[in-house]
């Protein structure tokens, strides 16, 4: 059976090499945020950079919010599931 950890990542590699979509994820209680969402803005999936983004502005289909704050960096998609997120 496939841990939730190995899940994350595949899911995360998969939407990292299709280049579909700009994913955001569940809060994770180490970067606690009051509005909008987490997310990895498309711009950072197609230069396969692993960036979580504060998006205040996220309308649910929106690729557009570049500018929005950086939460944390990490150098891996193992990095970032370690770190405790999860696709929402």
């Amino acid at each position: 059976m496939i841990s939730d950890k190995e899940y994350q990542a595949k899911n995360l590699e998969r939407i990292f090499s299709d280049g579909a979509l700009s994913p955001v994820f569940k809060r994770n209680p180490k970067y606690p945020i009051k509005e909008g969402v987490p997310r990895i803005a498309y711009s950072d999936i197609m230069d396969y950079k692993f960036i979580i983004r504060h998006d205040k502005n996220f309308s649910g289909n929106s690729f557009w919010s570049e500018d929005a704050e950086v939460i944390v960096t990490y150098n891996s998609i193992e990095e970032l599931v370690d770190d405790g997120w999860r696709l929402d």
